[in-house]
């Protein structure tokens, strides 16, 4: 492991040949060029992009598109995703730059299901979502096609897929909380979704549970294609995220979306998942050495 890391940094000083990074992103690119766009993971990506010290263009794509893009199209990548187990088969993935409340089940506030998921929390106050699709009359839940939940989500949707009750989205992703509108006009009873993709003006007309199958948070990462120019890529963008993460305004920005009393907690779960990636067997620098 210590020659790996050596022989790990002993690239990352090396001048590599300028690869130029295509970003296929949800987000539009005035977006991140506007200074005044304070979407937490747009500034976040942004600050990366601030460090990065090769050139890169910008598209906006859906997030079905950019995963295909990827598996076909050297020096590709996408940002604000997370890792999952299919995933890391697929793609080369960055140190994380992000943190964020985990996938939550999401009713409507004035929903019956509101009320009635309230009484079926445990003492942890989560929901398990197999008990719950496993009810004689379940909630009608509705998923996206092509995103990943969690591993142990994923692995459960998957077992759920034929369900009556369980509606699968095959459209294309344009942006995280695109469920939202089925769920306000009751078209269906349920989603799952990250709380920050709601805004501000709607997060009251929503309640959130958190899931068993799920942790309190989760990190996102930038993915990318995985072949040789794309390893050069990655190494490039680790480094930009590496400086990023040394600077003086980084834990201020991680922590911002928080509030004051939750971000000592957030700052533990911050460092303790990282470590986690760190201690992994799945680990990617292995993989990412052998496109070089």
């Amino acid at each position: 492991m210590h020659v790996l890391k050596f022989f790990l940094c002993c690239l990352l000083l090396q001048p590599l040949h300028a690869t130029e990074l295509l970003l296929l992103s949800l987000t539009p690119p005035v977006d991140y060029q506007d200074e005044y766009n304070n979407y937490h993971p747009v500034k976040m990506v942004r600050q990366v992009l601030k460090y990065y010290a090769q050139p890169y263009t910008i598209e906006s794509v859906s997030l079905n598109r950019a995963f295909a893009v990827l598996r076909k199209t050297p020096g590709t990548c996408t940002p604000v995703v997370r890792k999952s187990a299919a995933r890391l088969q697929e793609f080369l993935f960055s140190s994380a730059f992000i943190i964020a409340p985990d996938i939550r089940l999401l009713v409507k506030a004035d929903s019956p299901w509101a009320v009635r998921l309230q009484r079926m929390q445990d003492r942890n106050g989560r929901i398990s979502l197999e008990s719950l699709m496993q009810l004689p009359h379940p909630p009608v839940l509705a998923t996206e096609d092509g995103r990943s939940y969690g591993d142990k989500l994923d692995q459960l949707l998957t077992l759920l897929r034929e369900v009556q009750s369980v509606y699968v989205r095959t459209a294309k992703t344009s942006r995280y909380g695109d469920l939202l509108p089925m769920l306000q006009k009751d078209f269906v009873d349920a989603t799952l979704e990250f709380s920050e993709a709601l805004p501000v003006e709607e997060k009251a007309k929503f309640t959130a549970f958190r899931l068993t199958e799920a942790p309190d948070y989760t990190l996102a990462y930038f993915a990318c294609a995985s072949d040789a120019q794309s390893a050069q890529v990655m190494l490039q963008l680790d480094q930009a995220i590496a400086a990023f993460r040394l600077s003086a305004e980084f834990r201020q920005m991680l922590l911002a979306p928080f509030p004051d009393s939750e971000r000592s907690l957030v700052w533990q779960a911050w460092l303790r998942l990282n470590w986690q990636q760190e201690q992994s067997p799945a680990i990617t620098q292995p993989h990412l050495l052998s496109k070089l």
